[in-house]
């Protein structure tokens, strides 16, 4: 009888140990995602790489029409550079450039400049920034030459590899009103409103 009770005493003694040592690591994942959740705060930085193709959608003008762009399926890349606000709040700005062929194969070009904000979710270890650009698009198509207000809402989704690098994929919308006025030779009547996208992937790395 006394051996039974000596063997429950070090079977209850073994069982609290165990069970300490595995609250011991929950507590210690629970404080390491915590030091992640808290890792970005204000000035901290974040620089991407970003690499797809560019998806022409459609024109519509001032009465709403709808037309094709007559644009093949073109490249896009872009840089970025953000700072952290917060934790979930991050500007900056992005230069990206696309080239695309019309039916008589010339190449147009656009470089958008924008001014960029930022809300990330986190989902350990995964984030979905979405994101709202503003600024300025210079449209090349041979000699002619056009600076347009441009928007670019954006989803991405990225997977951390450490607190440094992250990989991931974005999907992006350019709204480009290209207007014009007055009667001349390119009058009111051309302004177009240019709606395309972009798929990329990416490479994020903080600092």
């Amino acid at each position: 009888m006394k051996d039974l009770n000596k063997k429950l005493v070090l079977l209850l003694i073994l069982f609290v140990f165990i069970s300490g040592s595995i609250f011991a690591a929950s507590d210690e994942d629970d404080d390491d995602y915590d030091t992640y959740e808290e890792t970005f705060s204000l000035g901290d930085q974040m620089f991407f790489i970003n690499g797809g193709i560019f998806i022409p959608l459609f024109f519509f003008d001032r009465s709403a029409d709808v037309m094709d762009t007559n644009l093949t399926l073109g490249g896009t890349g872009s840089l970025s550079w953000q700072v952290f606000l917060s934790n979930h709040i991050s500007v900056g700005g992005e230069l990206g450039g696309m080239f695309a062929l019309s039916p008589n194969k010339r190449v147009l070009y656009m470089i958008p400049l924008t001014v960029k904000a930022t809300y990330w979710f986190r989902f350990y270890p995964f984030e979905i920034p979405i994101s709202l650009g503003l600024g300025g698009n210079l449209s090349i198509l041979e000699e002619a030459a056009h600076i347009d207000f441009i928007a670019k809402p954006s989803l991405g989704f990225y997977w951390n590899f450490n607190e440094e690098w992250a990989f991931g994929a974005n999907a992006a919308y350019w709204f480009v009103p290209q207007m014009y006025s007055g009667s001349g030779k390119v009058s009111s009547s051309h302004s177009m409103f240019g709606n395309f996208m972009d798929v990329t992937l990416s490479v994020l790395f903080r600092f």
